[in-house]
């Protein structure tokens, strides 16, 4: 049975939008609708079904509609049809913990044990409410339970055996994780979770303790996520929330992972009240994509926002997303901002040396994997369970992270456990992911073009955005793992 109240991308037979002719007439048919507006019914053709638009980009460009059958649409999915239609997809939200998926066998048996984890300050001893706790007792079948800690730090969880593989605190702002493995729950079990200072040298500052950003080239960074801030560190001077049903002009983080992003490209405090990106006060533009609260990003929202960066004329453009399905409109809208002359720096993924996922995987995509550095997160915090030291590096004390995807798409690496950043309401903290990786390297990008007029001054073309790719691949230095798990490498400290 066909499903219904199924959703489409209608756009050109070629391309995003048409310039004329018989895609033209199609699509200027449709009417202009804002998806905070009711849908508007209409009818394709003479005697065909009705369709709903639920949103416009342009007269000339993608439609948003929703149809009861799908086989409403199949007629223009021919070669001989100068329009197309492209199913809705969702690419899932950034992923902020391990998941555990229960012990359903243990369960049903009635053989689940209560075991109570407590969180304290590693100083005070005063207890830590709303960590995340996640514990295994079979890891690699992801057996085990999670729950948050309360106002007294501790989290219960039911688990099939007393004897815990793996134990993961996710912290609250202010705060490391904790990581803990082949823990005895039959006696009490206590973590400690250590205070973020913001002096403290993480990966980033590690690698990258000064800038050379030139403020007066005016280089603009686009950030494709959750929506970033509020936060003083950041220079947000745009932006456009593309999510279907959310008014536009409320682009501020949905959640944390954004304002996390755009810390670490462009934050212009100073520590120990602030933190310093990359590309420290560079001006941001804030494309949210994830809906408020939960839920995944759509190709459409994906493809707003790549026009929108394309319109605020963005140079960069900074995708810490992914884990869908192949899908040509994602891939369209990479191409259509290349040659729009904008670099599309995208996160490799996090699925544990698997393949680079989409959209990093798409042509275009400058794919980046995450880099960790033993030394740069406190001894016991949760960034110790992302260490693998094998491919062994040219530094002993260097790994490419357990997390990270590889594969022959990687164009660089870059600092992405245990990084320091900017959260909203004035927040900081850790976070770990090529989500991580990749805002470093568009932050390392921004410099090396703010001090080379020549290709930032080039028409905005894919020859201009080829050149600044070529600017950041030419400007690295390699560290002994291999291309497939870092390109050409990590983007030069000493240039950056």
């Amino acid at each position: 049975m066909e499903p219904l109240n199924q959703r489409f991308i209608v756009l050109p037979r070629e391309g995003l939008f048409s310039g004329g002719g018989p895609a033209f007439d199609v699509l200027s048919r449709f009417p202009v609708v804002r998806s905070t507006q009711s849908p508007i019914r209409m009818r394709l053709t003479e005697g065909a079904a009705q369709v709903r638009v639920i949103d416009s980009v342009a007269e000339n460009g993608p439609k948003l509609i929703e149809v009861d059958d799908s086989r409403t649409m199949r007629r223009y999915n021919n070669p001989r049809s100068p329009i197309r239609a492209v199913p809705l997809v969702e690419y899932h939200r950034p992923a902020p913990f391990v998941r555990a998926f229960g012990d359903v066998t243990s369960a049903m048996a009635g053989g689940l044990s209560l075991v109570t984890i407590e969180c304290v300050d590693s100083v005070t001893a005063l207890p830590v409410p709303d960590a995340q706790v996640v514990a295994f007792t079979d890891f690699a079948g992801r057996a085990g339970d999670d729950a948050a800690t309360d106002v007294s730090g501790r989290a219960l969880l039911e688990l099939a055996s007393t004897t815990i593989e793996r134990i993961y605190v996710y912290p609250p702002a202010g705060y490391w994780g904790a990581f803990a493995a082949a823990i005895d729950a039959a006696v009490p079990i206590r973590l400690l979770l250590t205070q973020v200072d913001l002096s403290y040298v993480d990966a980033v500052r590690h690698y990258y303790p000064a800038s050379n950003l030139d403020l007066s080239t005016g280089v603009n960074i686009g950030i494709i996520d959750t929506g970033c801030g509020p936060h003083t560190d950041l220079q947000i001077v745009g932006g456009a929330n593309t999510v279907t049903g959310e008014p536009p002009d409320e682009f501020q983080d949905g959640g944390v992972h954004g304002t996390h992003v755009a810390g670490l490209i462009g934050a212009g405090g100073t520590p120990p009240t602030g933190l310093r990106g990359v590309a420290p006060g560079g001006p941001l533009h804030a494309y949210r994509v994830f809906p408020a609260g939960d839920g995944g990003a759509t190709n459409y929202s994906v493809l707003k926002a790549m026009i929108a960066a394309a319109g605020d004329r963005c140079d960069i453009v900074n995708l810490s997303l992914g884990g869908g399905p192949f899908d040509s409109i994602v891939e369209e809208a990479i191409t259509d901002a290349r040659n729009q002359g904008m670099l599309v720096v995208v996160a490799a993924g996090n699925d544990d040396r698997s393949a680079v996922s989409y959209p990093a995987a798409y042509t275009g995509a400058t794919a980046v994997s995450a880099l960790g550095r033993i030394g740069t997160f406190p001894d016991g915090s949760l960034e110790q369970a992302d260490v693998m030291l094998s491919p062994p590096g040219s530094d002993p004390d260097e790994f490419i992270a357990a997390f990270s995807n590889v594969g022959p798409q990687i164009a660089v690496t870059a600092p992405g456990v245990g990084v320091l950043s900017t959260l909203p309401a004035q927040g900081f903290g850790p976070m770990s992911g090529t989500s991580m990786a990749a805002p470093v390297a568009a932050g390392a990008a921004a410099c090396l073009l703010s001090r080379d007029p020549v290709v930032y001054g080039m028409a905005r073309t894919r020859a201009r955005s080829d050149a600044i790719e070529r600017l950041l691949l030419t400007n690295c230095v390699r560290r002994g793992f291999g291309a497939v798990f870092e390109g050409f490498g990590l983007p030069d400290p000493t240039l950056v």
